[in-house]
């Protein structure tokens, strides 16, 4: 790819969750959104189209939307070394209390591994948040945001 152009747009938001970007797309996304649907733990292949989009989308807010858990927030750390002003998009704490109903109990495991998680910088972030992971045992899926 030598030129891409990003017309009209004010704001990127890249969503993990299929399900969620369908939705998104259908039912939320302003004119002024480019969406696009990256599927977790994308390939190298698509890091480098995903950089090529943040060279070439000059004035533009980039935004994440994955699971509040360890693999979203990884996810999110992940595609913040190619755009380094990624924002979080509905993965705080706030966001996680709305939809405590569908709130999933994690295992002693994983509730370790978030300890862990919650000791490195990278994820300063969402330290709120985890903080009320850690407080409640819970983590939340996406998909209960399309309810």
């Amino acid at each position: 790819m030598k030129n891409l152009k990003i017309k009209n747009a004010k704001k990127v938001i890249f969503i993990e969750n299929k399900a969620n970007y369908i939705d998104y797309i259908q039912n939320k996304k302003s004119k002024d959104e480019f969406v696009i649907y990256h599927g977790g733990m994308y390939s190298p292949i698509k890091g480098k189209f995903f950089r090529k989009i943040y060279e070439n989308a000059k004035g533009i807010s980039f935004f994440h939307w994955s699971d509040i858990d360890i693999g979203g927030f990884k996810i999110f750390v992940r595609l913040r070394k190619i755009i380094p002003e990624l924002i979080p998009y509905k993965m705080d704490k706030e966001s996680f209390c709305s939809k405590k109903i569908f709130w999933k109990k994690m295992s002693e495991v994983y509730f370790e591994n978030l300890k862990v998680l919650r000791q490195n910088d990278e994820y300063e972030v969402f330290f709120d948040v985890i903080d009320e992971m850690l407080l409640n045992k819970c983590k939340l899926e996406q998909e209960v945001f399309i309810i």
